[in-house]
């Protein structure tokens, strides 16, 4: 959900846009004019702007640094990979804090639809 972006911004004092082709999810709806996105004919990359150079260095360095750890380390192994799928989890209310698995909504045991929680207000 962004959070790992702005978590950069906000360390970095720096605003972090990512554009280029794939920086928008198929059936998002672009501008309602219907013109293309900023640099949404460009390749996918990450626009960084900040107040001084300096912060703009630190950001694209940590950019840099996590798409190091996202191409060299095996999945099984990356550790800010795993750090974002278990906070997903949390947000989306699926982690199991026991045993600090994942628990995918379909393997779920308690049943969380709207459809169990909807009381009629006529008849109850």
């Amino acid at each position: 959900r962004g959070n790992t972006l702005k978590n950069i911004e906000k360390e970095c004092n720096a605003k972090i846009m990512i554009r280029g082709k794939g920086s928008v999810k198929e059936g998002k709806v672009g501008r309602k004019d219907g013109q293309m996105l900023p640099g949404e004919d460009e390749p996918l990359h990450a626009l960084v702007t900040a107040n001084t150079m300096e912060n703009v260095k630190k950001a694209v360095e940590q950019i840099r640094n996590i798409l190091k750890q996202g191409i060299e380390t095996p999945e099984d192994q990356n550790d800010l990979r795993k750090m974002q799928l278990r906070e997903l989890a949390r947000l989306n209310g699926t982690l199991r804090e026991d045993d600090n698995r994942i628990l995918r909504p379909w393997q779920s045991t308690e049943t969380r639809s709207i459809t169990n929680t909807t009381v009629c207000t006529k008849c109850g």
